[in-house]
């Protein structure tokens, strides 16, 4: 049967079977696809079993969720681990001292020995002990080539100044400051080197040629002082362990590294070797006094340059980790 509609549109209504009519009874009016597919989904997807995670069709079944709930679980917790990990060791490493361990010995028998022994060694309290140990090699590499022994004699040299330069010496010449020559006015440090900075090496046929050959440079802070010095009168004397036999050496050297003018330079005669270095000093400044000498102070890298009788009101101990002379 055809049907006339109010548009002028004709459908078919007789030929329509019967099955899909009883489908159009099936919905109601005004029902909407959506509620359709909520339906549909909710009758085939609505179990234990399954999730839906969005509208796009996608399920994942309860065990899938789980396994990714524990896997993100673990992995955040091992990213806290890994965090605090790594700040106890940055906080390890800044608070660890530094250490100079030697291959093939214990580090904890090596914690800051040589740090230690430096220490004593300045404080003049390793009494017979003339070098630094073998052992000690890389700590005294360290110190002396990576600008620290420069630094230190610098500080030296500083505070020696602002001291000394604050005297106003008596026109009679007299007021005098006294200076060791080796590690103090000359450093033998190129010599040294040859030997890779190992004092207990050195020969005196070596050091005797060394001295010879007029080769030792000023150390530069020391030269400075010794020129502002001399520009405020004080008598500029040195007072050196080096041998008598030495001197004509030991003055072109102080020349060719800019020192001049000095008022007296003693060194120790051949009869006299045998003496140690302290007694030989101390019976020198005694001697200079009783030429009416006034010693304001003196400087050196030695305890036997800065100790003793008539050392002055003030002494300067410069450093020295190569070798201790008693």
């Amino acid at each position: 049967m055809q049907r006339i509609t109010a548009s002028g549109e004709s459908t078919m209504a007789a030929d329509l079977p019967a099955s899909t009519s009883a489908l159009s009874n099936r919905y109601e009016p005004g029902e909407s696809s959506q509620s359709l597919l909520s339906r549909r989904g909710s009758s085939l997807y609505n179990s234990s079993r399954f999730l839906q995670v969005d509208d796009t069709g996608v399920y994942l079944t309860s065990l899938a969720i789980t396994v990714l709930i524990t896997a993100t679980v673990t992995i955040l917790i091992l990213l806290f681990t890994l965090i605090i990990t790594l700040s106890i060791l940055l906080a390890s490493c800044q608070s660890k001292p530094d250490v100079v361990v030697k291959q093939g010995s214990s580090a904890l028998d090596r914690v800051d020995v040589c740090r230690s022994f430096a220490l004593n060694f300045e404080l003049n309290n390793l009494r017979g002990n003339d070098v630094f140990p073998n052992t000690c090699e890389e700590y005294v590499f360290h110190y002396m080539r990576s600008g620290q022994y420069e630094n230190d004699v610098k500080e030296t040299i500083r505070a020696a100044e602002s001291y000394w330069s604050s005297l106003i010496p008596n026109a009679d010449g007299f007021d005098a400051v006294l200076m060791e020559i080796d590690e103090t006015a000359l450093s033998n440090v190129p010599y040294y080197n040859s030997f890779q900075l190992r004092s207990q090496l050195r020969n005196e046929s070596a050091w005797n040629h060394w001295i010879e050959q007029a080769k030792a440079p000023a150390l530069t802070d020391t030269l400075k002082l010794y020129q502002k010095l001399q520009t405020s009168g004080l008598a500029l004397i040195f007072l050196s362990r080096r041998h008598e036999n030495q001197r004509s050496s030991t003055v072109k050297n102080l020349l060719l590294a800019g020192y001049s003018g000095w008022k007296m330079l003693i060194m120790r005669p051949e009869d006299d070797l045998q003496t140690d270095v302290q007694t030989f000093k101390s019976k020198q400044r005694l001697y200079l006094e009783s030429l009416g000498f006034r010693i304001q102070g003196a400087l050196g890298d030695q305890w036997s340059d800065i100790s003793g009788p008539a050392v002055g009101n003030f002494t300067f101990k410069m450093p020295n980790p190569l070798y201790h002379i008693i």
